[in-house]
């Protein structure tokens, strides 16, 4: 007896095991994504829809749920967020499946629809690449089902056909495979061919000496202390979070950089003339307005550019102008007040890092850094104009989500060594960590135990006022569960804030604790 014949009244063909249908389906979708990924590699600057999707999603998430996620994985957000637009697309794709197996036309129906509300959602991001992937997704789903049901729902004339069905299904299924694959696979090894690309640039470019070169670093600003990173942040290890999903490869070659806006004259400059224009280097610490208390999301460099101040200057910046925007590629903006500049801050526009031209992940060939100020308000990576504006006629991006114009980074201290939830041995134990309160400086750094006297740690040597300090405490550590905590004084006396609060609308706020085993 054959599996239709076996089937109960009213089940669909082939059996009540829909399987076969939305494997159908998942398997269609993941096709469609694949020759979508390729339509977006043939159409001249236009992104992958998946990216494309993403950065829809990163635009119009509420402030609460991203900072949470943020806050929860890091710099793992984006590739999480990826992976669920994908698992989306294939779930819903597996579901038109199971329609299909029994309501061949409704499926169709639903997969029409699915394109419309791709089309919708990639319109605002993509310009006119959308109605392209939309439809190469619709028709790649609509396919497979249509040779899906026609497969399984002819009937059967012999013993095996149920098996011959099946048989077919699986090899049209291989097919799909092997060109989403196919597909997925070009798409992903051109895009790290743009990467290479701009590595390739960049291992030729030779970076000037710079006009005003950083002091050097104290001998005494790392201590050596088993697990404290030490004070300048290698350029790999440095924190990366921004609102592009990938990252650009900005050909230097067709850059330039306009500042423009409210002012005199316009200045266009090529890479080659910003890097012929005198420079400064300086260290400066730069940190993630998400960064919560005691997080990672914060790190120092030396970085090197013409200073900004110059520039605004020569373009003849109007009095009313009094917002900094700085314009990535993409079109993502980053706005400051432009009052913050008026102490003299070694501001700049900065085209290397720690000795080396900036790494594509990081900026290449340009970005904005402007030491005490949050990244979301100042440091616009892959700069291409920066524009003097004001805040009713252009709102930055951040700024339009609700999040404070001041964008001043906040005084804070975290324990770095030992870990939380971790075990020392009783006695003598070394307590590490960092300061920070970028342009203000570090004055001093206390750390309690179980709640007791605040007792003052040992400062590392300084780098600047830009940047964090190191310090180490020695704890005469008694065997018991011990909690530590640890706040700083920046260098006139303040004292860091105990009030506990999440990053938005500013910062996060609150002194660094952690729990300790002595055995």
């Amino acid at each position: 007896m054959t599996v239709d014949e076996q089937a109960p009244a009213g089940a669909p063909p082939g059996g009540s095991d829909r399987r076969p249908g939305a494997s159908a389906g998942a398997v269609a979708a993941l096709c469609g994504l694949a020759a979508a990924e390729l339509v977006g590699l043939l159409l001249p600057d236009q992104p992958s829809p998946v990216a494309a999707v993403a950065d829809r999603v990163i635009a119009t998430m509420p402030d609460g749920p991203r900072e949470a996620l943020i806050s929860t994985v890091g710099t793992l957000d984006k590739p999480l967020l990826v992976l669920g637009i994908v698992a989306g697309v294939v779930v819903a794709g597996a579901v038109i499946g199971l329609v299909g197996a029994a309501r061949p036309s409704l499926a169709r129906a639903l997969f029409v629809v699915g394109g419309l509300v791709g089309y919708a959602v990639l319109w605002p991001v993509a310009s006119a690449a959308p109605l392209s992937y939309a439809l190469v997704l619709a028709v790649g789903v609509g396919v497979a089902l249509l040779v899906r049901g026609r497969l399984v729902s002819a009937p059967a004339q012999t013993p095996d056909s149920a098996t011959v069905s099946r048989r077919a299904v699986l090899t049209g299924t291989g097919v799909l495979v092997a060109a989403a694959a196919i597909g997925l696979g070009a798409a992903a090894v051109v895009r790290r061919g743009g990467s290479a690309a701009v590595d390739k640039v960049r291992a030729t470019l030779r970076i000037p000496a710079p006009t005003e070169p950083a002091a050097a670093v104290p001998a005494g600003a790392s201590p050596a202390v088993a697990g404290l990173a030490p004070a300048v942040t290698p350029s790999g290890d440095f924190y990366r979070i921004d609102t592009a999903l990938g990252t650009p490869a900005v050909d230097v070659a067709g850059w330039s950089l306009t500042v423009g806006g409210r002012v005199d004259r316009t200045i266009t400059l090529t890479y080659d003339q910003l890097l012929a224009r005198p420079s400064i280097e300086r260290y400066v610490t730069l940190a993630c307005v998400s960064n919560g208390v005691g997080g990672d999301l914060v790190g120092n460099a030396r970085w090197q550019g013409v200073r900004l101040a110059d520039l605004l200057a020569e373009a003849g910046a109007h009095d009313d102008a009094d917002l900094v925007v700085g314009v990535a590629t993409d079109g993502f903006t980053a706005g400051f007040p432009r009052s913050v500049l008026a102490d003299g801050r070694d501001a700049m526009v900065a085209y290397a890092m720690n000795g080396e031209p900036l790494p594509a992940e990081h900026g290449f060939p340009a970005r904005l850094v402007v030491p005490g100020l949050y990244g979301y308000v100042s440091a616009t990576k892959w700069l291409q104009e920066i524009r003097l504006t004001t805040l009713s006629d252009d709102t930055p991006f951040w700024l339009a989500r609700g999040w404070a114009a001041d964008g001043s980074v906040q005084s804070a201290s975290r324990i770095d060594v030992p870990r939380d939830g971790t075990a020392v041995r009783a006695g003598q134990v070394v307590v590490a960590g960092r300061a920070w309160h970028q342009h203000r400086g570090v004055g001093g750094v206390e750390v309690s135990v179980d709640g007791l006297a605040w007792q003052p740690a040992t400062l590392a040597d300084a780098i600047g006022t830009d940047t964090w300090r190191l310090w180490t405490w020695t704890w005469d550590a008694a065997v018991g569960q011990h909690r530590l905590r640890v706040r700083m004084r920046d260098i006139d006396g303040a004292v860091q804030s105990g009030d506990v609060h999440d990053p938005f609308p500013g910062a996060s706020s609150g002194w660094h604790t952690i729990d300790v085993q002595v055995d």
